[in-house]
């Protein structure tokens, strides 16, 4: 007969056994809340707001246009230089020179009449990012409650962003070892800097629609758990040349609290709905974000690429600065099972990794991102994220195969949390 210290000590190796061979779920997904009904886009009326956009002519000069139709695929327009507009990226400018009741009496003109040779189609390829062309912008984390619940945050913070904004139709590249995921957004811009909270209700505003890609991998490694306003790890897992795409319609509307609330935004993963929320959703609006930011203004614990920023120059937010509104519920991120945890431990005892310099902390967060990997539940290569809003038009991404950047920045992922250790904010 087996000593009796066999039978638990067999039990311990089936369950060691069980923990390393069960798989992650490829289907494993957030709930979302959907509303009933696709969203089909439209224009917004005009007595309640301007829409315009930019393409270009045939000497590449800017050119303003005045919306007036919307589909899931092409707007219908009205070309500005031909009714006195400058070759501007700056729309803000449009309006006043040519004036807003002027604006409103060609939107009607051309829609009362049905008149095709004012109005053009332009498919969304051939408009520009309303964006500007600013480098660092204001992020937003948390602020739509359903997903503070699912990533467990208590509370809405900020950050800098960094990267040029993209066009309607653009591509994102997947970076070899990357954990790459989708997030659909409202973004603002102002006709003025802004540095008091008298600034931002006195400027015309504007509204687009906007996405933020992030690589979990590297947020993982470099998030600091229990505090997410610590500046650590987002700007570096939400920044580069892909990962701001953004609306080719800037929607300028009377009153700006009542078309928020009233938006509706969704993400579609190939097609199938992920994410689908309203603007009233926020838990923070645009102007309370906006005190925040200037509340927040001087603090320089924001790492990114291993230097320390502000979330804002000179105490405003800039005009070429972009304030985002945060996502709803339904990226594909989710917290690291019990699962998942137990066999990062498992595989730290077994691995001998213990005895090495490395955490028993890290080697849990890198068997997550390797198990994360391995599910393929993130984004793949010729997959497609579009992102859809009542008003402010539709953003078409392509995931396209990347280099391998995103190894060589999880690999200095050590690095950069030795450096905050050091040098706390």
């Amino acid at each position: 007969m087996k000593p009796f210290f066999y039978t638990p000590l067999l039990a311990v190796l089936i369950l060691v056994a069980v923990v390393l061979s069960i798989g992650e779920d490829p289907d494993r997904t957030n709930p979302i809340s959907a509303e009933d009904g696709p969203l089909t886009p439209s224009v917004l009326p005009v007595g309640q707001g301007l829409t315009l956009a930019l393409t270009a002519d045939v000497q590449g000069r800017p050119t303003p246009l005045l919306v007036t139709g919307v589909s899931r695929d092409q707007v219908s327009a009205i070309d500005l230089s031909e009714h006195g507009a400058e070759h501007t990226s700056d729309l803000f400018s449009v309006v006043r020179d040519i004036g807003e009741r002027s604006l409103e009496d060609l939107f009607r003109q051309a829609t009362e009449s049905a008149a095709d040779d004012v109005v053009t189609t332009y498919a969304f390829g051939e408009l520009k990012s309303v964006a500007g062309r600013g480098q660092q912008h204001v992020a937003s984390g948390t602020n739509f409650i359903e997903h503070a619940e699912e990533t467990q945050s208590q509370s809405v913070f900020n950050f800098p962003k960094f990267g040029r904004a993209t066009p309607p139709v653009t591509t994102v590249a997947l970076k070899e070892g990357a954990l790459l995921d989708y997030e659909v957004e409202i973004c603002t811009i102002f006709d003025r800097d802004i540095s008091t909270i008298q600034d931002f209700d006195a400027a015309e505003k504007g509204f687009f629609l906007c996405g933020d890609f992030t690589d979990r991998s590297v947020l993982s490694r470099l998030i600091d758990v229990d505090n997410f306003d610590s500046g650590s790890g987002f700007s570096d897992a939400k920044s580069g040349p892909d990962f701001f795409p953004t609306g080719g319609l800037l929607v300028i509307p009377r009153d700006w609290q009542a078309f928020v609330n009233e938006e509706r935004i969704v993400t579609l993963r190939n097609g199938q709905l992920r994410q689908d929320a309203r603007g009233s959703e926020m838990i923070l609006d645009f102007r309370a974000l906006t005190q925040k930011v200037l509340e927040d203004s001087t603090s320089t614990r924001f790492l990114y690429q291993g230097q320390r920023h502000r979330l804002v120059e000179e105490q405003k937010i800039g005009r070429a600065q972009v304030l985002m509104s945060g996502t709803p519920e339904g990226v594909i991120f989710m917290p690291p099972t019990w699962r998942q945890m137990a066999r990062g431990v498992v595989r730290y005892v077994l691995t001998g990794t213990f005895l090495t310099s490395t955490t028993g902390y890290e080697h849990v967060v890198n068997s997550f991102i390797q198990d994360e990997l391995n599910s393929g539940r993130f984004l793949q290569p010729d997959e497609q994220i579009t992102y859809v809003s009542s008003s402010m038009g539709v953003i078409t991404t392509s995931v396209v195969v990347g280099g391998d950047d995103a190894t060589g920045l999880n690999a200095s992922a050590a690095s950069l949390k030795d450096t905050m250790r050091a040098n706390p904010g």
